[in-house]
């Protein structure tokens, strides 16, 4: 357990730079048995084979016995002290009957796949193993950081990139640390140094280490599609997974967005979380990740205009997210209790295990749906202008003519009185105008007085209301 003074002396020498020490982790080691197509390092009755078509450089830390050795055209060994091979004049007892060991090829390890690194806060940590989770970008080093390969080794690195130069803060070299650029490129073109750099970009040293205490961004956005292409993303088993920034994969988990101000100091924050919580053996299992990143804003969750400095804090248990969402919880509530004395203005968070505010969702589809009606508005207006003309509209096809109707002229009764000349057509018999002797005999219904024509029309007396002398025309 830390004393308090001793956290508080960790406080006041961390957070005047936030650069890291990233480490290469493979290596051309003759020692590794990962670097035998056997998996086993050599004995005195095993044949090596190198291939003669591959640079390589090999570190070989000690005396071997071997049979044979077959040495590629352009390669190099570097000896340690002691070091070397010899060949047994007869068998060795304990290396069985011997096989045709050869040595895999390194000519595939590439310098922007973060799987290949591994990043500590000091060298103490990186030697204690005690290393730092980081987003995909961010495994990778960058343009703050310290770059260390490992003392007693070598290695062959590809540094192709879509950029010339890879600038870092310095370069560690079989112990030999390089911060001069003018001193590290006379390296790379030595004879090791080309065999352990080979690729498109070249690597940089003497870049400034990070001069804000809050923290700097990393630089490696410009390689997010190099760094993504190395990596094989799995399934996820959360119901909302989230992506952070600078990360190629949806994650299960929770990120924690910090706002500050100038007075915050972003190892201070990582330090304090570090013996807080990750010390707690509830978050033991617990992956974190904090940094500062450029999070992309956009107007009103739609229209991007730029970006802004944010604490990015993504917490990764493995699982589903929920002990992820438990120290974010535990995180905002420290926050909101001592954040003014450590610079910090709010905090926001992201769950993998919630689903997203429907707010935003929301005001961005109203403001989508007035920006559709100002567009539609302004087109109307410039094409009543004239300003802007609709495209004439193609000829609809032809229709088949339809019958003609016959005229509802026909349907009128001819008002001229010389039409009834002729023959009157009643339409039908009516028995009363027809045959009046079926009824019985009424006077003077039938008389010459009952049915008149006029210049209006033909007129009879209703009988019923005769006394009235009600007329209907017919």
């Amino acid at each position: 357990m830390l004393k308090m003074s001793q956290v508080l002396l960790i406080f006041c020498l961390a957070g005047a730079t936030d650069a890291l020490y990233k480490q290469w982790i493979p290596d051309t080691n003759y020692e590794n048995k990962t670097n035998w197509d056997k998996g086993d390092v050599p004995c005195g009755n095993d044949r090596v084979h190198f291939s003669s078509q591959r640079k390589v450089s090999v570190f070989v830390e000690t005396s071997h016995a071997v049979q044979e050795m077959t040495l590629p055209m352009d390669g190099e060994m570097i000896l340690n002290s002691g070091a070397g091979f010899y060949v047994l004049s007869g068998q060795d007892p304990g290396c069985g009957a011997g096989v045709r060991t050869k040595f895999k090829d390194s000519e595939s390890l590439r310098w922007f796949n973060p799987a290949l690194w591994q990043a500590a806060a000091t060298l103490n940590d990186l030697q204690d193993g005690h290393f730092l989770f980081s987003v995909h970008e961010e495994s990778v080093p960058c343009q703050q950081d310290d770059v260390i390969f490992k003392v007693l080794s070598s290695f062959r690195v590809d540094t192709s990139s879509s950029q010339t130069t890879i600038p870092v803060k310095s370069v560690s070299v079989l112990g030999k640390v390089f911060d001069s650029r003018s001193e590290f490129s006379e390296y790379l073109g030595s004879g090791s140094g080309q065999f352990q750099f080979h690729g498109s970009s070249a690597v940089t040293v003497g870049n400034p280490g990070c001069p804000d205490p809050t923290g700097c961004v990393c630089g490696n956005s410009v390689h997010h599609e190099h760094i993504c292409s190395a990596i094989t993303c799995g399934s996820s088993s959360c119901k909302k997974p989230l992506r952070p920034v600078g990360h190629c994969c949806e994650v299960c988990g929770a990120i924690v967005t910090v706002h500050y101000t100038d007075g915050f100091k972003l190892q201070n924050f990582r330090e304090r979380i570090r013996h807080l919580f990750l010390s707690l053996p509830q978050y033991e299992s617990i992956q974190l990740g904090m940094s500062k990143v450029l999070k992309p804003q956009r107007l009103m969750g739609i229209i991007p205009f730029g970006s802004s400095p944010e604490i990015q804090v993504v917490i990764l248990d493995g699982e589903t997210g929920k002990l992820s969402q438990a120290l974010a919880q535990d995180m905002l509530k420290d926050i909101k209790s001592h954040g003014s004395k450590l610079g910090i203005t709010g905090a926001d968070i992201q769950t993998a295990s919630e689903p997203e505010s429907s707010v935003g969702t929301v005001v961005g589809a109203v403001f989508g749906a007035l920006l559709v009606i100002t567009l539609i508005v302004i087109v109307v207006a410039l094409i009543r202008k004239g300003v802007v003309q609709m495209p004439p509209m193609p000829p609809m096809p032809s229709m088949p003519s339809l019958p003609s109707m016959p005229s509802l002229s026909l349907f009128r009764r001819n008002t001229n009185v010389s039409d009834l000349n002729g023959a009157t057509d009643h339409g039908f018999d009516n028995p009363i105008f027809d045959k009046p002797d079926m009824l019985p005999d009424m006077p003077n219904l039938y008389g010459t007085d009952s049915i008149s024509m006029t210049q209006t029309g033909v007129h009879f007396v209703n009988p019923a209301y005769d006394e009235n002398e009600i007329d209907f025309t017919v």
